[in-house]
């Protein structure tokens, strides 16, 4: 089952959630007690940080889970995911994974939905840019 309505089409922006980050789920994510600069302030100031800073592939993950709510199988049989990280992420953010369909291409039997994606702060600061794409059935 996905969460692609019919009449999808360009300008379409998927549904999302925010998620809060805290030093807890850093720490859970990145394997405490092992200090490093995920999982500890003093490690992450020596390293030149402000302090612990999130793992990308932890907040990426919000993003995964957007897409895969929208897509659905499609998204795990095939879906492309590129991303940059460009903003750092540190405990108290809240962050909204963001996609806007770009464009429709048909494709034979289907087509494919090309998206822009980033995930913003509470700001509205981006610290993930990309594109993704999942192949669909007509």
């Amino acid at each position: 089952m996905t969460g692609i309505p019919k009449d999808v089409g360009v300008g379409y922006e998927l549904p999302t959630v925010s998620k809060e980050v805290t030093l807890k789920k850093m720490r859970a994510y990145s394997g405490w007690p092992h200090r490093n600069i995920h999982t500890d302030d003093e490690v992450a100031r020596h390293a030149g940080l402000p302090g612990a800073v999130c793992q990308g592939t932890q907040h990426l993950s919000y993003l995964s889970e957007v897409l895969k709510r929208f897509f659905g199988e499609y998204w795990m049989r095939g879906g492309k995911l590129s991303v940059t990280f460009i903003g750092l992420v540190m405990p108290g953010d809240v962050l909204t994974p963001r996609a806007i369909v770009r464009e429709k291409v048909p494709e034979d039997e289907g087509w494919c939905l090309n998206l822009e994606v980033w995930m913003e702060n509470q700001r509205g600061e981006r610290v993930v840019v990309g594109t993704a794409s999942a192949r669909m059935p007509s």
